[in-house]
């Protein structure tokens, strides 16, 4: 596990000598290369993602659980491709249409009110985001909020988000037809625009029903309307989309594209419009965290090796990445402790987590103290900070503002 988790090289770059020379450095153990290649099975790969699951199923208690009330967590979830050497195309086939021969998905779900990991597998490219929401439906609880992107999105699945008691801020799906609760008929988009621009309002709401008979269910429709030049772009992409398939754009999917339109079952006491436009985007948070790992700790860069010994290493790599999560949410708790204004920057504290990851290994391993690791890591607290950028709110004020004004 040491020698696994701690080892300053990347994948592509690490051998089975770098292993042997590491386990003989810190742990006096005399190991050949081949020993080691054969200790890379099925049983290694089992134990360390019982390592994974466990670190997973401890939860931290921090600080500002109280945020995001009434809402018990608040879920996120998204995939995360990367290609493989083409030695892997049997384990990991590509789709069909993707240059790459072989290629990986991750998918990752976490909790944004608590900071927990909530799922992590390496599955296929070839099984797609529906598929993994099918198999997740058993998971979604009472009280908790789901913020999904499209991909993840079914008709089945919101069924099942009302049915529990839960909730759900998703986009409208453009192959739903929705009718209006009041009326039952149909939405006319052209009159919906018109009226937005009449009033000069933002957005508009009203109630509406998806579905039909017992898996039918009303919820709030938010629409925004874009700009013109927004409008324009997303009509030039989808009559090159209609024309490869060879069909014709309709009227009312070119009105509907004036839109971006918002569904949510919770009520207007819980979030208002607005609000739900911004918590809907705070899905990016999850892109920050796909950065973090592809362009500061390599997680995409590997080699052609045995399947077993490539998927010990990244659930060994997850593992510690899990472990400075759970640090990184508490000098973030301190932080927001101490100045609501202030919060953890997660691409800086994980640049500092790599530049130091010889310290975390030694006070894993009792070798220093934990007010001695505190010295070398946290010398300038100040430095792993957010800096605000132009025009852009940071995503702890916007929860902020929301659930905290």
């Amino acid at each position: 596990m040491d020698t696994m988790l701690f080892n300053d090289l990347d994948h592509h770059q690490l051998s089975l000598q770098n292993c042997c020379d590491d386990l003989a450095q810190q742990h006096q153990k005399s190991l050949s290369k081949v020993a080691l290649h054969k200790r890379f099975n099925g049983r290694s790969l089992d134990f360390l993602k019982s390592v994974l699951a466990e670190q997973m199923a401890s939860k931290l208690g921090v600080a500002g659980e109280n945020n995001w009330q009434p809402f018990s967590r608040v879920m996120i979830a998204d995939s995360c491709k990367f290609a493989l050497p083409q030695k892997f195309e049997k384990d990991y086939p590509a789709y069909s249409g993707n240059h790459a021969k072989s290629l990986m998905n991750i998918q990752y779900a976490f909790d944004l009110k608590h900071g927990n990991w909530e799922g992590l597998e390496l599955t296929k490219a070839t099984e797609n985001d529906l598929a993994y929401t099918k198999r997740t439906l058993e998971h979604i609880r009472e009280g908790d909020l789901y913020i999904r992107d499209l991909g993840y999105v079914s008709h089945a699945y919101l069924v099942k988000i009302v049915k529990e008691k839960a909730f759900f801020i998703n986009r409208l799906h453009p192959l739903w037809n929705p009718v209006l609760c009041d009326t039952g008929k149909a939405i006319n988009w052209v009159s919906l625009y018109e009226k937005i621009q009449q009033t000069r309002s933002v957005h508009l709401e009203t109630m509406i029903t998806i579905g039909t008979g017992q898996n039918a269910f009303n919820c709030r429709l938010t629409a925004v309307a874009v700009p013109e030049e927004v409008w324009a772009e997303r009509i030039r992409k989808a009559q090159i989309r209609a024309k490869s398939v060879g069909y014709h754009l309709t009227d009312e999917y070119k009105q509907r594209c004036r839109f971006s339109l918002f569904i949510t079952n919770t009520s207007e006491e819980m979030l208002k419009a607005a609000e739900i436009i911004q918590l809907y985007r705070l899905r990016w948070q999850i892109e920050l965290v796909f950065k973090t790992w592809k362009s500061l700790l390599n997680i995409h860069k590997v080699k052609a090796v045995k399947k077993e010994r490539l998927e010990c290493r990244l659930i060994a790599k997850f593992i510690w990445i899990l472990i400075n999560w759970k640090v990184f949410r508490c000098i973030d708790a301190f932080i927001r402790h101490h100045s609501s204004d202030y919060a953890c920057s997660m691409w800086k504290f994980f640049k500092q987590a790599r530049k130091c990851g010889y310290a975390l290994r030694m006070a894993v391993i009792g070798k220093l103290q934990f007010a001695d690791w505190c010295k070398v890591f946290l010398f300038n607290i100040k430095s792993l900070l957010i800096e605000p950028k132009k025009g852009k709110k940071a995503a702890f004020a916007i929860v902020n503002n929301i659930f905290n004004p």
